[in-house]
């Protein structure tokens, strides 16, 4: 029994041995199994990485790539596609919102013009009226008329500006016209203040005159059909006003008027006195506009506006010169110009536009003495300039003119005498002189700046105006000019250098103009006249004017006429 266990046990453990035995073995196969196809596993990772694939694997996976990108670039065509629509329809609304907003604004601005035209003609038909009433009880109207007879015309001219731009529709920008209709009445209702003034005066003068001859001669008055004549009292009143009219002693004539003085014909200085006049008054209205602390900014940008252009004026192209003309001229009828990058509008205060005006009529005239003196061909652009804006401008032509008066006299002719009591460097001044440092500036530079200032009045008389309009002051002024130079004695120096200069510039325009009237007043100037002016020439003083006169009369005796001058700008030039 014993050993029936024993064996029992024995057959257990073995068989439990066996069994072990057999897991481990087991265990051992299935690790080697897995060994090996772990092995294969790798093997065929390092076969895919090392061995090259096969084409169709290759082509497969490019065109599956090919694919992608094309639908990842419909897809962003169509994105950009519906963003490009959406910003049009954006960029319609807002053009369309904006139109609609000019639309508006446009409208509004015509109402407002119509307006404002409405009230400017209304104020000119009174100014008119008023005018005419005033000129109606003036006393001896007839002699008086023809001392503001200037300023008559120049209210018709006026008139007649007023008529064009009221009657002009500008569609782009109608308060322009508007501006511009309210600007002229402005000057009107000037002229009108200042001829009524004048007449004022004239009727004060002619009741002193009649009292004072019925006390000297107790007699039965003269009809009301005879009309007194303008005694030499009424135009000392007449140019007391004016510093630079002023004179040591005046001469009557048996019938009254103001005899022609050694100086100045009394014709001349009718026109230099109101020219004159007119200027201080149109100075003294911008002078609020000049003071004004707050407008200094603006003052700056306008005075950019006139000078760049100006100072820019040259022959370098018909293009270039119509550019400046251009600009000038926008300014001058209240529209906005570019100054940098800003723009600026002479009519964005009252005042603006007159400051304007008044700066660039004072500019170029004053480049005759900065830039002709240096280069004298300068002066034909320059003159071109002023001519179109004269045209178009009458006001400004009336301020380049007292301009021109108040530089040099001598273009009215006018040889200002010393007043008593007036000092050295006062009286200098009044002859253009500059003082420095107290001391007064030297001969030849003071006589090289008149030239100057005397070309650029020369190339103003002979440019011709662009579409055959007719000059504002042309030739028949060259013509008064001359005659009445030679009808007064000459000075030592200037007269010699404004008459060669003179000479120069117009005289060609002036032989072809007047043919042998002309050449007679040359006959004239060669002979008797330089003869007066050899005489008042001192001994010794080298004579460099008179040199320079000489030497251009004995040319064109020579050649037999005045050559044209250089630079002068052709008829086609612009």
């Amino acid at each position: 029994m014993i050993m029936r266990l024993f064996e029992l046990k024995e057959q257990q453990r073995l068989s439990t041995a066996t069994i072990f035995m057999k897991k481990i073995e087991d265990f051992k196969e299935v690790s080697r199994r897995s060994d090996e196809e772990e092995c294969l596993r790798k093997k065929q990772e390092l076969e895919e990485r090392l061995v090259p694939k096969r084409e169709s694997q290759v082509d497969v996976e490019r065109t599956i790539q090919r694919l992608q990108d094309e639908a990842r670039q419909r897809f962003q065509q169509k994105e950009d596609q519906i963003n490009q629509k959406l910003k049009e329809i954006k960029s319609i609304q807002e053009k369309e919102l904006q139109e609609d907003l000019k639309k508006k604004t446009l409208e509004l601005h015509v109402a407002e013009a119509k307006r404002r035209k409405g009230m400017s003609s209304s104020k000119l038909e009174s100014l008119l009226k008023l005018l005419n009433e005033s000129v109606t009880a003036c006393q001896e109207r007839d002699s008086f008329l023809q001392t503001v007879q200037m300023k008559l015309d120049r209210v018709t001219a006026l008139k007649a500006q007023f008529q064009v731009v009221v009657n002009n529709a500008n569609h782009e920008d109608p308060l322009n016209s508007a501006i511009r209709s309210e600007n002229i009445v402005k000057q009107v209702e000037d002229l009108v203040e200042v001829i009524r003034d004048d007449i004022v005066k004239n009727n004060a003068i002619v009741q002193e005159k009649n009292a004072s001859s019925k006390r000297q001669q107790p007699q039965p008055a003269l009809p009301s059909s005879v009309v007194m004549p303008v005694t030499s009292s009424a135009v000392k009143q007449e140019h007391r006003n004016d510093q630079h009219g002023r004179f040591e002693k005046k001469t009557s004539a048996p019938n009254g008027e103001l005899e022609d003085l050694n100086f100045v014909r009394k014709e001349d200085l009718v026109v230099y006195s109101q020219l004159q006049s007119e200027l201080r008054q149109y100075e003294a209205n911008t002078a609020a506009f000049s003071g004004d602390l707050s407008l200094k900014t603006l003052r700056f940008e306008l005075q950019k506006a006139v000078l760049h252009p100006v100072n820019e004026i040259s022959d370098q192209s018909g293009q270039h010169l119509q550019d400046k003309l251009d600009r000038l001229r926008s300014l001058l009828q209240g529209n906005s110009v570019h100054v940098g990058s800003r723009m600026v509008r002479a009519t964005e205060h009252p005042g603006g536009l007159e400051y304007c005006t008044n700066l660039l009529a004072r500019r170029l005239v004053a480049q005759g003495e900065d830039q002709v003196n240096v280069n004298p061909k300068a002066a034909f652009p320059i003159a071109a300039i002023i001519t179109e804006l004269w045209l178009e401008f009458p006001v400004f032509g009336r301020l380049v003119l007292a301009h021109f008066y108040r530089q040099c006299p001598y273009l009215v002719p006018y040889y200002l005498p010393q007043q008593e009591g007036q000092s050295n460097e006062d009286y200098y001044k009044s002859l253009g002189y500059r003082y420095s440092g107290g001391k007064v500036e030297q001969q030849p530079t003071y006589l090289k700046r008149m030239s100057g200032v005397v070309r650029l009045y020369a190339a103003v008389l002979i440019s011709l105006p662009r579409r055959n309009q007719p000059h504002p002051h042309g030739l028949e002024h060259a013509w008064r000019y001359l005659a009445a130079l030679l009808n007064l004695s000459p000075r030592n120096d200037i007269t010699a250098a404004i008459l060669v200069e003179f000479l120069t510039v117009a005289g060609s325009a002036m032989s072809k103009e007047y043919g042998k009237q002309f050449q007679k007043m040359l006959h004239l100037i060669c002979t008797e006249y330089f003869t007066m002016i050899r005489n008042v020439t001192p001994k010794g003083s080298g004579g460099g004017p008179v040199t320079r006169l000489e030497e251009f009369l004995h040319e064109s005796i020579t050649k037999g006429g005045i050559s044209p001058p250089a630079g002068q700008l052709s008829p086609r030039f612009w």
